[in-house]
């Protein structure tokens, strides 16, 4: 197969995105790194959820400072459309008849509303690729329901498993509906691009984020489906593993988090514990026994961990082949020597904030090299430039 010609990998395709929030701009941003042009379509009236949450928006510094936004839009462009004037429906549309993919996260009813659903993109692009997402898909009873992460990640089944054993359902802290939901939203958008390559013909994605989040999850339905059990909430233990989760270490608030899976590993854990004799406790000898006395395991681990720091622990377990890692916080992760050896963090600067250090790409491509294409844009930047020089228009 002849080697492509091309700096990146997307270079090339255009992207529409009428998105707002998490899922639709993160999943334009892991394209844009990869080399797609982004034209970002924002409301006038109701600017992007993130510019409108900053603390600098409370402040009443404007639109443009929101540290949200800006990890989630750098390198795109963005243009100011109000969508109830059928003018500007026009032009939304001579835009989409120069992409590729259009990704829209808002609820199912709003593209149509604006006439700027499928088949009425179809109309204009017939190889348009458009990726749909939204909280629970555009059909079923409850496909008009408001969707917000918070609420999704209940609704999904995953936080009632966050928990811990006898307490409440437990939020991710990260939303992690969105992350998973931007993630399978690019996926999709790029199988909808290589159908379009391979057959001239474009088609419309409908996903749901609550599904996708079910998708990562399969033992807890699989629990049910085959046996008709439950899964309790259990906090950091796994099912099968044992010891498995986070010990505390010397210091303030600090931790350390070991996994072992088998009997050899938790040799080695004894060993570097300089407590070998553990292995022959008639309570942890096998996989079985730890399981069942994890509690009384945990209590022996935290004792040692307690005399350790995270690092050490770390570093010493790791080499004897035990799976371990501190629980860093952000600024420990600034100075990591892993992501800084890496070059994980990109630096920009800003017209109204300055210098920003935010992370990099998400993975790196020998011969197409992914890149952050420069800062997020202003509300509104690029408006004149996509409507007179991209688009033509007067």
């Amino acid at each position: 197969m002849k080697k492509l010609e091309r700096a990146r990998a997307l270079d090339g395709v255009r992207v529409t995105e009428f998105t707002t929030s998490w899922v639709g701009p993160e999943a334009g941003l892991m394209l844009s790194q990869m080399g797609a042009d982004i034209v970002r379509v924002e409301n006038p009236a109701t600017p992007d959820y993130w510019r409108r949450v900053s603390p600098a928006y409370f402040r009443g510094e404007g639109v443009n400072k929101s540290g949200y936004f800006a990890i989630l839009n750098r390198g795109k462009k963005s243009i100011v459309l109000d969508l109830k004037k059928p003018e500007n429906v026009e032009i939304a549309k001579k835009l989409v008849k120069i992409s590729d993919i259009v990704i829209a996260n808002f609820a199912p009813r709003v593209m149509d509303s604006l006439g700027l659903g499928y088949a009425a993109l179809k109309e204009v692009k017939p190889d348009i690729v458009m990726i749909a997402a939204s909280g629970y898909g555009a059909t079923g009873p409850d496909r008009t329901g408001v969707a917000f992460g918070p609420a999704l990640e209940p609704y999904s089944g995953v936080s009632i498993l966050f928990g811990n054993p006898g307490g409440p359902p437990l939020p991710s802290g990260v939303t992690i509906t969105d992350h998973h939901g931007a993630v399978t939203t690019a996926f999709a958008a790029l199988v909808g691009l290589h159908f379009r390559d391979q057959t001239g013909e474009g088609q419309y994605i409908d996903l749901s984020e609550v599904e996708t989040l079910l998708t990562i999850m399969p033992e807890a339905i699989m629990s049910y489906t085959m046996n008709r059990t439950v899964p309790p909430p259990d906090g950091n233990h796994n099912e099968v593993m044992a010891p498995h989760r986070c010990y505390r270490c010397e210091g303030t608030d600090k931790w350390v988090a070991i996994a072992v899976c088998d009997d050899e590993e938790f040799k080695a854990l004894s060993k570097v514990m300089g407590q070998p004799e553990l292995t022959k406790d008639a309570r942890f000898n096998d996989g079985y026994r730890r399981l069942k006395h994890q509690d009384e395991l945990d209590n022996v681990i935290n004792d040692w961990t307690l005399t350790q720091t995270a690092n050490d622990v770390m570093e010493r377990l790791q080499k004897a082949g035990v799976a371990s890692a501190p629980a860093y916080s952000a600024e420990e992760l600034y100075s990591n020597p892993q992501l800084l050896a890496r070059k994980f963090f990109v630096e920009h600067e800003h017209p109204e904030v300055g210098r920003k250090v935010l992370p990099g790409v998400f993975a790196k491509l020998s011969d197409t090299p992914a890149e952050i294409r420069g800062r997020d844009p202003l509300f509104g930047e690029h408006t004149d430039w996509v409507v007179k020089e991209l688009l033509g228009l007067r």
